[in-house]
């Protein structure tokens, strides 16, 4: 359980299985612990290496503005800890805007691209419902303890069929959330940071092999931004997860697990 401080902060990350190294970068306020549905069929052929973004989980908290490009510096801090010159990236959410920031910046340290409901943000991104948004901002001023807030947000995180029908499914995720909680000032400097993101000028500009997953029913990043990467990506793939909000990675976790692994198979 390593901590490094190569870009100046305490970064907590852990290594798993064997193999070609592959960096999985969380969501917002979500810690690695979050990958826990992941891990264990892509370390089963990978080197799989996964961590604490800043102001979450057991890497430091400072209270000083973040940034997507920061986060990505944090990102490469972490392949260097880890001995690892080049690596194929999955991110999610904001890990999937971090990934997007990493390949521009330092591609020759990526093998292949992973995005998973994300956006390349900027003017050009769909925006949620209000209400969505409305949401997402009150976390960080909520007196709701974080199992409450979990709960609160579960129907823009999920789709509703999936969250009727599986909420002991839902419950297991809530409890691995809420292990280490994030603290409010930290939830806003990492909402802060996505909402500047803007790589929309520059995807195009990306070379590694890249595939883009979003399921079709997500609220909080809507469909229509893997969309417009996917279209923007020179070759990318695009896997649209039918019926699935935006925790896919729960809802759909075997046909995403099979996905992953067949499109790095074939890099």
């Amino acid at each position: 359980m390593p901590i490094t401080n190569e870009n100046g902060i305490d970064l907590y990350y852990e290594v798993h299985g064997e193999g070609e190294p592959l960096l999985l970068i969380m969501g917002l306020s979500l810690t690695s612990k979050s990958w826990f549905r992941t891990i264990p069929a892509l370390s089963e052929h990978y080197k799989v290496i996964v961590f604490d973004n800043r102001g979450v989980g057991l890497s430091g908290k400072p209270n000083t503005p973040y940034s997507i490009e920061l986060m990505a510096e944090d990102t490469k801090a972490i392949l260097d800890a880890a001995g690892v010159d080049s690596a194929h990236v999955y991110g999610i959410s904001m890990g999937g805007m971090i990934a997007q920031r990493l390949a521009l910046k330092y591609p020759e340290r990526i093998r292949s691209l992973i995005l998973g409901c994300t956006t390349s943000g900027g003017e050009n991104h769909v925006q949620p419902s209000a209400d969505v948004s409305m949401l997402m901002l009150s976390r960080a001023s909520s007196t709701a303890t974080p199992e409450e807030m979990a709960w609160a947000t579960a129907p823009i995180l999920y789709s509703q069929t999936f969250l009727e029908n599986h909420k002991a499914v839902v419950a297991e995720d809530v409890k691995r959330r809420i292990e280490i909680p994030v603290l409010p000032y930290a939830y806003m400097l990492q909402l802060q940071a996505c909402l500047a993101h803007d790589t929309y000028e520059e995807i195009n500009q990306i070379k590694a092999p890249t595939l883009v997953l979003h399921g079709d029913e997500d609220r909080l990043v809507p469909y229509e931004n893997g969309v417009t990467l996917a279209e923007k990506i020179p070759n990318a793939e695009f896997l649209t997860i039918k019926g699935a909000g935006h925790i896919y990675v729960t809802e759909a976790n075997d046909l995403v697990n099979a996905k992953v692994l067949d499109f790095l198979k074939n890099q």
